[in-house]
């Protein structure tokens, strides 16, 4: 059946100035209100998951760090937006919920827009208020989550290819835009050679006009998109886009994970560590590893997954917002607003896909819509086929589903029987479809709006407020083994040992392999003096988890305990090796340094030095520290002061440090830099230390003990074997010193 339009006296290629103003203004002043009422939620401005990971890695560009050194989960283009907006407008939560709210409320009106070219006018204007009242749109906007600078971009790519194909420039946009947009949701991908194909067929009479179509669209999209994949090559050797691709198809195509992706926290990060267990390091070794799994899965069960394929699809079809971050009916009750009965998936998709059935690929931007949506759900469904995932996918559907409800309104108002006998039951079979729960998405739900309440007390310090927040996640969820674990590491950290036994056992017993928690009993076996049970455990914990921070540290602390120096050196240096920590490193060449294996120390100390994507403080602290073990031990003072020196003139942003090497090297005098160390106790401190060390150097003895007393001093840590640095240091030289005075 095909779907006619009528124009009604109305331009069918533009809604006009007044509407799109009124549309714009509705959509911005819409989700202007969420946002301020929203604003009790707990979680405000606090990024959870994904988000989380997001605005880290803006945070690093912000600092400076444009280029990445490993292949994330994500391509780099939302965190660079993110990162851009942090440099020039600041960190305020508003900002970004600001900016993404005036692309969502731009998106309404070029979908609307689009739809009017396509289509008509009515259409336009259903499909901008469809767009401007989805309430998940709404609360995503409101987030640091890809999803609506995707949806922004996809509707540019698409308004140009409709509106201005014929132009270049146009056509470099669009191509721009479609990367852009495929940045932030890798799957739209897929839909690249389609859009060529449909370039391409527009001129097929013309092949030189068409290759020429063709290619000007794609170098728009290899300018943004062969950097990040010539970057990763760099880093990998291989030409990856991104990394957990392949996880992401596996956990959706195997039946074991019966549709939905396992949730966040330990019940998804068992998995993640199934590479490593396998002694895998690089992302191509884990990629090549999922890739074998879904090769497996499929060759030993394949109506397995061809049922779970379908079991996605029904998922990608249900009215419910099934949320995998967060609860997006809970955020949305802090808003009265919100909560009322706007549209949704439950209206989106039964109407979408009714108007994608009736309609037929009249005209260019017919065909261009149609192509985009299904590839769009194809793309989708065998990956994450629920929730924020489908939005790119949902905001195309509107499309159709304006174009349903308003051609079922023209059948109604012109008693057009014989099409409404065809459309009502086939749009009563979509409900059918979607409107149940066949996949009981809602006794499923894994958001965990306490647990994330939680972490965020827990994140400011408020250590209390977060007991009591996941202690309701661990009653709401039965199966939360994250939650008491929390618990108990936060009552470990207190000291409070018998209460986090209780809890962390619990932890334990809801999820059998989780790492942290046997990691956190072996410290607690340790606290007791019982080391060998704490080995074992421990050792238990790092073969669920081989390169765990936390473990390799402690079992270099039981092996110091032990007295098996060469054990804790091999667990510090798996450590530093594995995780590549540049702390770790760091205390590694002090350990080193203390066991007498000065140049062992230096070779550390010099990875930090060397590595360019490590902090500058670090690099400076290592560098000073390199030069005090060869001023000191090595008595290389040629080679000391080329250390410090390099912290002069390479870190000089590193205030401290630098006015430190620069004493040390003579270049700033005691009553300087005694004047440039008072007002903290740690800088004080250190700089006691340096004095004393500087006195010694040059054979004041007496003076270097004063300013190595003065140091002790300022720690109330009496133990030597407890002391940190510099008050280790300060107390080893004053030894040195009194065996010399006694010979």
């Amino acid at each position: 059946m095909t779907v006619r339009t009528e124009n009604n006296g109305l331009s069918p290629e533009t809604l006009g100035r007044d509407s799109v103003i009124v549309l714009f203004v509705f959509a911005l002043v819409f989700r202007l209100i969420y946002t301020l009422q929203s604003t009790d939620n707990p979680l405000f401005g606090f990024p959870v998951i994904d988000a989380h990971i997001y605005a880290k890695w803006a945070a690093q560009m912000s600092e400076g760090n444009w280029l990445w050194d490993h292949v994330g989960n994500y391509l780099p283009i939302y965190p660079a937006f993110l990162a851009l907006q942090q440099i020039i407008l600041g960190q305020n939560p508003l900002v970004y919920k600001m900016i993404q709210s005036l692309m969502g409320s731009l998106s309404a009106v070029m979908l609307a827009q689009i739809a009017t070219r396509t289509w008509n006018r009515n259409v336009g204007l259903i499909t901008g208020f469809l767009i401007a009242t989805n309430w998940m749109l709404v609360i995503f906007e409101a987030e640091k989550y890809a999803e609506s600078f995707s949806i922004f971009f996809q509707s540019l790519t698409i308004w140009l290819l409709i509106h201005k194909t014929r132009r270049f420039w146009a056509l470099l946009a669009a191509g721009f835009a479609f990367a852009l947009s495929a940045g932030a949701r890798a799957n739209l991908f897929l839909i690249l050679p389609f859009i060529i194909g449909w370039l391409v067929f527009q001129y097929k009479d013309c092949r030189p006009a068409a290759v020429k179509t063709a290619m000007i669209f794609s170098i728009g999209t290899i300018v943004l998109i062969g950097p990040i994949i010539f970057r990763n090559y760099q880093i990998t050797g291989a030409p990856m886009l991104r990394a957990q691709a392949t996880w992401s198809l596996y956990s959706g195509l195997s039946p074991q994970f019966e549709g939905l992706h396992p949730p966040t926290g330990i019940l998804f990060q068992k998995y993640m560590r199934l590479p490593y267990q396998a002694g895998l390091r690089s992302e191509t070794e884990v990629e090549r590893f999922w890739a074998n799994k879904i090769r497996d899965v499929i060759i030993t069960d394949p109506l397995g997954v061809l049922a779970n394929f379908m079991r996605r699809l029904m998922i990608f079809l249900n009215a419910r917002e099934w949320s995998q971050e967060f609860d997006v009916y809970i955020y949305r009750q802090y808003s009265g607003f919100l909560s009322l009965p706007w549209p949704g998936f439950w209206l989106i998709g039964p109407f979408g896909l009714l108007g994608l059935i009736l309609s037929r690929p009249a005209t260019r931007s017919q065909a261009m819509l149609i192509i985009y949506t299904l590839v769009g759900i194809i793309s989708i469904v065998p990956f994450k086929a629920s929730d924020r995932y489908r939005l790119p996918v949902t905001v195309l559907l509107t499309l159709f589903a304006a174009l349903a409800l308003w051609q079922l309104f023209q059948w109604v108002r012109t008693k057009n029987k014989k099409a409404l006998m065809v459309a009502l039951p086939l749009l009563g079979v979509l409900c059918v479809l979607s409107w149940p729960d066949w996949q009981h998405l809602k006794s499923r739900k894994t958001a965990r709006h306490d647990f994330f309440i939680g972490l965020r007390h827990e994140t400011f310090g408020r250590t209390d407020d977060a007991i009591v927040a996941y202690k309701k996640s661990m009653q709401d969820f039965s199966w939360d083994p994250d939650a008491p674990y929390r618990i108990g590491h936060i009552l470990v950290k207190q000291g409070n040992i018998q209460q986090a036994e209780g809890y962390l056992k619990e932890a334990l017993r809801r999820e059998p392999d989780f790492p942290e928690v046997i990691n956190n009993l072996a410290r607690i076996q340790m606290k007791t003096g019982n080391l060998q049970e704490a080995e074992t455990k421990a050792l238990s914990s790092l073969q669920l988890y081989p390169n765990m921070r936390e473990t390799l540290l402690l079992l270099a602390q039981i092996k110091r305990s032990q007295k098996k120096v060469n054990d804790e050196i091999s667990y510090l240096s798996l450590a530093a090796r594995e995780t590549k920590d540049p702390k770790i490193a760091i205390e590694l060449g002090t350990r080193l340094t203390d066991l007498g294996n000065y140049e062992d120390a230096l070779i550390w100390y010099n990875y930090v030095i060397n590595s360019p994507r490590v902090e500058e403080m670090l690099r400076a602290r290592a560098a000073v520290y390199a030069g005090v073990t060869a001023a000191l031990f090595l008595d290389d003072k040629t080679r000391a002061r080329a250390y410090w020196q390099l912290v002069v003139e390479k870190f000089g942003n590193e205030t401290f440090l630098a006015q430190s090497a620069g004493f040390l090297n003579g270049t700033v005098d005691e009553t300087t830099f005694n004047a440039k160390i008072e007002g903290s106790s740690d800088t004080e401190a250190f700089g006691k230390y340096l004095i004393g060390l500087k006195r010694r150097l040059m054979g004041d003895e007496r003076a270097a003990t004063v300013a190595f007393k003065r140091c002790l001093e300022l720690s109330s840590e009496k133990d030597p074997q407890k002391m940190k640095i510099p008050q280790k240091w300060a107390w080893e030289d004053l030894q040195h010193l009194q065996q010399e005075n006694a010979k």
